[in-house]
């Protein structure tokens, strides 16, 4: 049996497929799995046994000038018509997804109904879910579930552990190990990474909440340490600004599973709805997540280990790029105080040294 998996993107969502990854490879052991996914997050899937064949979609290139386009699509094809698939799932239910689907030549096309961009009429097996109002991770499990994978539903979160398990190689380990070393923070206990960064305007907190989030943690003995991408200096330069003397920083300093081999170091981290929130829950790190517009019950952090902070609006969950309001930060994140998250860290810290103890 050949099963090729569509998820394209983003970080997260991508993350929180792997678990449907792992139980179609427990159920069809002799299966040829494929994945297609953009190549932005490549490093997410690149290496795990469960996947025999990945195909990158370059994103930049498939959004370029129509001929580039085009070469895209026909190089895409081609390589997967070498397999004949003959189940295409679709996690992400838009037309991209879909499309990418169909130039497979895939017997059968299965995703759930209704799809986000109401691309369910087109598949061959359109799958109407027990309930939306699930996590992302239960529902790509339910949709598996319905294909006649064997799958486990779980009640609540501690149930049943999910494998978000990523590929994260020794240079990764050693790569994370000299970073650490050359700011210190080696023997550094306990110490907190503040995740300020996100993709969407709309789900950054502000450098000013930052700043005087990580002064509280050093007036309570913790170590603050920042983190973002390459692109996030700016708003770190800020954040710095605020601050009497600086805080250590992995600002641009580590790829995406160095961060993660990074976070095995951590007690816990704060962040907002984004990415790296994901990545932490994938090596059973801590988190306080600082949500906005979106529903954390359908995309939060999956961790019995998680704490969500969410200032209840009428205008959520409206998951918008910015806030409509013209607000920066969002209306909805302006009401979440320093002194709430900084508690919150506390007590999640506490009660996992009272663990440690016992």
């Amino acid at each position: 049996m050949n099963l090729l998996i569509i998820r394209l993107s983003s970080m997260g969502d991508v993350i929180h497929t792997l678990p449907a990854l792992r139980a179609l490879r427990a159920t069809f052991p002799g299966a040829t799995i494929g994945w297609v996914v953009e190549d932005g997050h490549a490093s997410l899937l690149s290496g795990l046994s469960e996947i025999d064949r990945l195909y990158l979609l370059p994103r930049k290139k498939a959004r370029g000038p129509w001929g580039e386009r085009l070469r895209v699509i026909r190089d895409l094809k081609g390589r997967l018509r070498e397999v004949r698939w003959d189940l295409a799932i679709d996690f992400q239910g838009l037309w991209k997804s879909w499309l990418v689907a169909r130039w497979s030549g895939a017997k059968r096309i299965a995703g759930c109904s209704p799809s986000p961009e109401r691309t369910h009429w087109l598949y061959t097996d359109p799958i109407r879910l027990p309930s939306m109002d699930r996590h992302a991770v239960d529902r790509n499990l339910d949709l598996l579930a319905a294909l006649g994978c064997a799958t486990r539903a779980a009640e609540s979160r501690s149930d049943f552990p999910r494998d978000f398990r990523l590929p994260i190689t020794p240079h990764d380990r050693a790569a994370a190990l000299d970073l650490l070393a050359e700011l210190g923070l080696l023997d550094v206990s306990p110490k907190v990474l503040l995740n300020f960064s996100a993709r969407k305007a709309a789900n950054r907190w502000g450098a000013d909440r930052f700043a005087a989030l990580a002064e509280g943690f050093r007036e309570k003995g913790v170590t603050p340490v920042l983190t973002g991408g390459p692109d996030d200096r700016l708003e770190e330069q800020e954040i710095q600004s605020h601050l009497g003397d600086p805080v250590p920083s992995l600002v641009g300093r580590c790829s995406l599973l160095e961060l993660a081999a990074i976070m095995d170091g951590f007690d816990a981290i704060v962040t907002g709805d984004t990415g790296p929130m994901h990545v932490a829950v994938s090596v059973g790190l801590p988190v306080v997540a600082v949500f906005g517009p979106a529903n954390p019950v359908r995309t939060g952090p999956y961790s019995p280990q998680a704490r969500v902070i969410q200032k209840p609006r009428d205008c959520q969950p409206c998951y918008r790029r910015e806030c409509k309001f013209n607000s920066t930060p969002a209306l909805c994140l302006q009401e979440i105080e320093v002194e709430t998250v900084l508690a919150e860290v506390m007590e999640l810290l506490g009660a996992n040294c009272a663990k440690n103890l016992r």
